[in-house]
């Protein structure tokens, strides 16, 4: 995900986001939703790479991405990090794994940046993703949001169309063997 030259915002404030939508949200049986924790940088960074690493990409492509999927604890600290929490993290198919992925918003004006959204490849196709993305809908559309962007990776792109997202464009993303790569840029309209 591209990054944005604006600072990131602390959604913990009330300008930014009604205090009630900050508590944590269960989605499932298994998974709640919750703001990302101090001293969670580190894993989530390892979360990312995982789930980057689930498409085909190259080893050596990986590494070249390694600093565009590291989460830093300044932001986490602002509110705008919130992961997927497995409740029943003693289940046999994800023993060591309390987070299933996560997601960093930018706040902004009309539109709110949808800058990172992983999700732990043994957790793909589970409901992670929709109820991330639908919480990150809910959190800009609450604190008046039109839409949420995203510069999305080439194979999530039907992720997010078949949740409402529109295509407004592409950056030209060449990687090595393949020249004519680009990342979708998506808008997906937020009701008011």
């Amino acid at each position: 995900m591209a990054s944005s030259s604006m600072p990131i915002q602390n959604l913990t404030s009330p300008s930014i986001l009604p205090a009630p939508d900050m508590a944590p949200t269960a989605f499932s049986l298994h998974f709640s939703l919750r703001p990302a924790r101090p001293g969670e940088a580190e894993a989530l960074s390892a979360l990312a790479q995982a789930s980057k690493a689930f498409w085909p990409y190259s080893t050596a492509q990986l590494a070249a991405w390694a600093d565009d999927l590291r989460i830093d604890e300044a932001t986490l600290a602002t509110g705008c990090c919130w992961v997927a929490e497995r409740v029943d993290h003693g289940a046999a198919e994800l023993p060591d794994a309390l987070i299933a992925g996560f997601v960093v918003l930018q706040p902004g004006s009309p539109d709110w940046a949808l800058q990172h959204c992983w999700v732990l490849p043994a957790q793909i196709g589970r409901g992670v993703g929709r109820a991330l993305l639908a919480q990150s809908a809910r959190l800009a559309g609450a604190a008046g949001a039109a839409g949420l962007t995203i510069d999305a990776d080439p194979y999530a792109e039907s992720f997010y169309l078949a949740r409402g997202a529109q295509r407004v464009g592409s950056l030209p993303a060449p990687i090595e063997g393949e020249p004519d790569r680009v990342r979708p840029q998506l808008r997906l309209a937020l009701a008011r």
